[in-house]
């Protein structure tokens, strides 16, 4: 999915989707087919045969964090001031880089993992641990 446009609020368990409308910035994704964040590891992880919940914040709860030495390829990362503020989720592929669908105005692409300054956990999906924060 590589170069997929940004869509807030978009993708699902089936691939690109149109988003919604708003992002805090105003964007809107009801015009756009592509993924938000959520959406692509939505789907990543649906190809896998694992189910996840929505919203990066939903993700993090579904998920058991990961120590730093520990990080895998698929593993999730989060980003935020603390738990409870997480805003963005890539997906981990080795080498300190991750997948994701950045911000509107951009395609999903390869990123470094600390692409952006508030890096708060890596975690992993469990399916006994579903409740949001």
């Amino acid at each position: 999915m590589i170069g997929k446009p940004y869509s807030w609020g978009g993708g699902n368990a089936h691939g690109p989707s149109t988003g919604v409308c708003c992002s805090p910035g105003g964007h809107s994704g009801k015009k756009i087919t592509g993924f938000d964040c959520s959406g692509l590891t939505l789907y990543a992880y649906a190809k896998a045969g694992i189910s996840l919940p929505r919203t990066a914040a939903q993700q993090y709860a579904a998920s058991e964090p990961v120590k730093p030495g520990e990080v895998q390829p698929g593993d999730l990362v989060f980003y935020g001031t603390s738990a409870t503020s997480i805003h963005h989720v890539g997906i981990a592929i080795g080498g300190g880089w991750i997948i994701d669908a950045p911000r509107p105005g951009t395609k999903v692409r390869i990123d470094p993992m600390d692409t952006m300054t508030d890096l708060v956990a890596v975690a992993r999906p469990v399916t006994h641990h579903t409740e949001e924060i």
